[in-house]
């Protein structure tokens, strides 16, 4: 609801909203209107609210005709909580989960909405949230600091035209 409020406040103008949901982290809840929605369980009756509110926002941009003007990035910073099993989600065939270094650790999704701008599509290329800021940089014209070591490379080529990622590498370390 404010990220609706927020964008209703500020759509005859550039903004930036960071909307981080909460969910699916533990502990777990979810609104009576989404309870035992899900077979699942009570994860997947987080999941489906959390995709109820992220569809919540994506229809006011509709509504508001920002969807033709607007990046909408939804990902996540960590794999599953293999530790609480079916109630911390699940990395599908990859291996473990939340603090490890293994796929099912560091790979998330990525997803990118623009429409008429990022054609939808499947991209098996590497990418990492260290790269958002300067693809969001290069997408909305905005220079990058000057003076100043930036991590991320720039995906716009990727999402835009397909282009392969410039990105072959991804260093990763844990002290455990």
């Amino acid at each position: 609801e404010q990220a609706i409020r927020f964008v209703r406040a500020h759509r005859r103008q550039p903004f930036f909203l960071y909307l981080a949901h909460a969910m699916p982290h533990l502990p777990l809840f979810r609104s009576k209107a989404f309870e035992n929605r899900s077979a699942a369980g009570l994860y997947g009756d987080v999941v489906e609210e959390l995709d109820w509110s992220v569809g919540e926002v994506l229809n006011e941009l509709r509504t508001s005709g920002l969807d033709r003007n607007t990046l909408v990035v939804f990902t996540s910073d960590n794999g599953p909580w293999t530790l609480y099993d079916q109630q911390g989600g699940s990395a599908g065939p990859l291996k473990d989960g939340k603090g490890s270094t293994w796929e099912g650790g560091l790979r998330v999704p990525g997803i990118f909405w623009a429409p008429g701008r990022v054609q939808p599509r499947t991209v098996l290329d590497i990418g990492a949230i260290l790269d958002l800021t300067p693809t969001i940089a290069s997408l909305t014209g905005t220079a990058l600091p000057i003076g100043r070591a930036i991590d991320g490379v720039d995906l716009s080529p990727t999402l835009l035209r397909g282009a392969p990622s410039p990105r072959e590498t991804f260093a990763f370390w844990r002290d455990a």
